[in-house]
Parts: C-alpha cells; structure tokens; sequence
C-alpha cells in the first residue's frame, strides 16, 4: 500500500536510540564470543541465539549470556607450553632409567626398581593427559550445567525458540517489501502468514541442532521431535509478535507505517519482547513434560 506518512522526527530519533542499543547489546556478545573463542566450548546452535536475542532483550540476554552462556576461557599459551615442557621431561626421565638399566645396573632387584620407576611414570603420563581430555570433554558439553536453576532454562528456551522467530520474521518481511505482495491492499496480511511460516522452519533447524547433539541422534525421528518441540513455543511467541503487529500497523497507523522505516522496526523490536513474554509459559510447560530439551 503506497503511503506519504512520515513520522515525526523525534519518533524516528527515539525509534533510532532503541535499535542502536540493541545493536550494542548484541555486538557485547557478539565480541565476548569471538574474545574466547566459544565455537570451541559452547553448542555451534548456541552461538548465534544470544546475539540475536540481545537485539531485542537487551540486558536480560546479556545477564542469561555471562551468567549462563558464555564460554570458558581459552587456554593460555604458557599453559600449554608447560604442559608439552613436562610431557618432555618424563620423556627423558624414561629414558635415562633405561639408559641406567643398559650400562650394567640391571641386577634383579634393579630391574623391579626400574619396572616400577617406570610403571609410576607411565601412570603420570596417562593421569596427566587424561584429566586434560576430560577438560576438554567438560567444555565441549552440550547439555545445560546441573546448577542452572529452571527460571534461566525457560528463558534461555524461549531464546532459542526467538532467534528462529526473528530470523524468519525479518526473512518474511523483506521478501514481501521486496515482492509487493498485498492482501485486501495491505501488506500486513501477507506478512503474518510468511513470517509464521519462516519462522517454523526456523525454529525447527534451531531446535533440530539444539536436540541431535545432545541425544546423538540425527535424522527424521529427531527432526519429528524437534518440531513438536517448537511448534507451540513458536505459535506462543507470534501470538505476542502479531497481536502488536496487528495493533500498531492497523490500529496506531492505520496501515500508513512503511517497512522501511525506522519506526517500523522499532516497533517490530517492541513486538519481539511481547512474544518473548507469551512464549514463556508454555516453554515452562514443554520443559516440565519433557517435550522440549533444555538449551546448554
């Protein structure tokens, strides 16, 4: 629908200083991220749910982000040189007791020495590597930390199930501006049905990949479970999304609000925070029942 509507410029400036926080918001994550390299540590899904998240919660995601989220810190370089210096010094430690038993100190009580010299050694060296690999298999976990207490598990749920929302809604509307598509002469209609429609498929992928890793299980039989999982989740959290949609195009413009538009978006921000809020309870509930997988 063509429109001459043009916001008053402090709404636009108001509409500008909301996204521009959470652009900020989202970069802090985005930053903090790449900084200790949490493509090492944390669930690949994982990654791109917080930024997308702190867009539009702002400082909630930043509080479930560094109070839940965020990766362990990469190993320092001197750690790991430390480690490789006493791997050596056992190395040379083995073969000096070897050394000793070739140049005429094997009698046979210097050969039990050696044996069990060399026995303690092995045993550190395996002690050693084996309480690195189970480091690394403590920050590789996908599932969430046993101490996360059930309120940040639906939060973080519902984070996931809102970056699939977001992707799809922001796919869905640009590709009705960009087609012009119109239903009864406004855009509006159009955009609910392809948002909801990107959205699932959206989710569904979130979800797929937040399910698989943790369950080892890939293929249709967790594709079925993940979209069940995010089918209510999502619907709830459109519920909120649309309804303000709905409310602010036809009700507050009266249809005269431009896609491409400052305030659109900001508004489309408001909107997002609604569907969180909608999607909360029945996340709560999908969790309870064990229908959903809670997020690492």
């Amino acid at each position: 629908m063509e429109s001459t509507y043009k916001e008053p410029t402090a709404l636009i400036v108001l509409s500008g200083i909301f996204l521009a926080l959470g652009a900020v918001f989202a970069l802090i994550t985005i930053v903090d991220m790449i900084w200790r390299q949490g493509w090492k540590s944390m669930m690949w899904i994982m990654i791109p749910v917080y930024p997308i998240n702190a867009a539009y919660m702002g400082p909630l995601t930043l509080y479930l982000y560094f109070r839940y989220g965020r990766p362990s810190k990469p190993e320092k370089r001197n750690h790991v040189a430390d480690t490789g210096k006493q791997a050596k010094d056992i190395d040379a430690e083995l073969k000096d007791a070897s050394d000793d038993v070739e140049s005429g100190m094997a009698h046979h009580g210097g050969h039990n020495h050696h044996d069990e010299h060399h026995m303690a050694l092995e045993e550190q060296m395996h002690s050693d590597h084996d309480a690195h690999a189970g480091h690394n298999m403590h920050s590789h976990m996908h599932g969430p930390s046993a101490d996360r207490p059930m309120w940040a598990t639906v939060l973080i749920g519902v984070s996931h199930c809102g970056a699939g929302c977001v992707l799809g809604d922001l796919v869905g509307e640009w590709l009705v501006f960009g087609t012009g598509a119109t239903i009864n002469g406004a855009d509006i209609w159009p955009c609910l049905l392809i948002d909801y429609a990107f959205a699932l498929l959206f989710g569904i992928i979130f979800q797929y990949f937040s399910i698989a890793p943790m369950s080892g299980e890939y293929g249709p039989k967790t594709l079925w479970r993940a979209a069940k999982a995010d089918f209510l989740s999502l619907t709830f959290f459109e519920i909120g999304l649309f309804g303000w949609m709905v409310a602010y195009q036809v009700g507050i413009w009266d249809y005269r609000l431009e896609m491409n538009t400052w305030t659109y978006w900001w508004m489309m921000q408001v909107g997002m925070i609604l569907g969180f809020v909608t999607a909360t309870p029945i996340n709560w509930w999908l969790i309870t029942k064990n229908i959903k997988e809670p997020c690492a």
